[in-house]
């Protein structure tokens, strides 16, 4: 008989315990509580079976939330699969940031919506402002109509839309992305994860600015008279991205600092 105790105390020599942890829950169906609560009971063979598939994939740096099919972000639950990038905790900050602004009765535009997080999470907090979610992947669209529904978001319209491509967009009151921004070539081949999330949602061309780019030149064209555009982006990307935004004629740039006191986002305002 193999118990709750026995798999949790053999993984963590290959995985962190708290990881392990979680793969149980997801594997058994029970809460961590419950599972710390019954350590002695043993476990069905199919789920052990299950457990340590998962584990092993997890010791080779699969992430955690792609196994579970869940991670947490701002104060909703959102489905993730390998279509879909992984929400950040930090990406919260740009929230926080859209959030201190007049939002009531206004238009707003996410780029690169992915699981629906962030327009998920900003529909949540202000129901009359009109969202357009958009993504260049079908897969990541669906995943996002299924997270609005979970969380039963209803002024949120998705579109599948390539920012590339031409823009058949109304004028809106502000456009927030976290676009693809890290140049591939930074990257360590052992990075925990990253390989295994959608290369279009992280890697971009220009050493990481190619989108960035894009996005502020196509922007100010969208956006009405003293709308603003939120940007995440890399901290050694805030210079170019004040000199293109200068360039395009925005009206002012501004930046805010990550919990690391790196410039991790930027405000650019008509």
């Amino acid at each position: 008989m193999t118990t709750y105790q026995d798999v949790l105390k053999k993984a963590s020599k290959i995985i962190d315990n708290f990881d392990a942890e979680l793969i149980l829950s997801h594997v058994t169906g029970k809460s961590r509580a419950k599972i710390f609560s019954a350590m002695k009971s043993s476990l069905l063979e199919i789920d052990e079976f299950r457990f340590w598939q998962f584990a092993q994939k997890r010791s080779k740096g699969f992430p955690l939330a792609y196994i579970t099919g869940i991670k947490e972000f701002w104060k909703g639950e959102f489905k993730v699969n390998k279509n879909v990038l992984i929400p950040r905790p930090e990406t919260e900050a740009l929230i926080e940031e859209l959030l201190k602004e007049d939002l009531e009765e206004k238009k707003l535009i996410e780029l690169g919506t992915g699981s629906g997080c962030i327009a998920i999470s900003i529909a949540n907090e202000i129901n009359n402002l009109s969202i357009y979610a958009t993504d260049f992947s079908i897969e990541a669209i669906l995943i996002a109509r299924e997270n609005a529904e979970i969380n039963k978001s209803k002024n949120i319209i998705f579109i599948n839309h390539d920012w590339r491509e031409e823009w058949l967009f109304p004028s809106v009151d502000f456009i927030i992305s976290n676009p693809p921004y890290v140049d591939k070539k930074d990257i360590k081949k052992n990075a925990d994860g990253i390989w295994y999330e959608p290369e279009i949602a992280l890697f971009s061309e220009n050493s990481g600015f190619a989108d960035i780019e894009i996005i502020i030149k196509k922007s100010y064209q969208f956006l009405n008279k003293k709308g603003k555009l939120f940007l995440e982006h890399s901290p050694d990307q805030y210079n170019l991205i004040k000199k293109i935004a200068n360039e395009t004629n925005f009206k002012s740039v501004n930046y805010k600092e990550d919990l690391n006191k790196d410039i991790r986002f930027s405000i650019l305002e008509k």
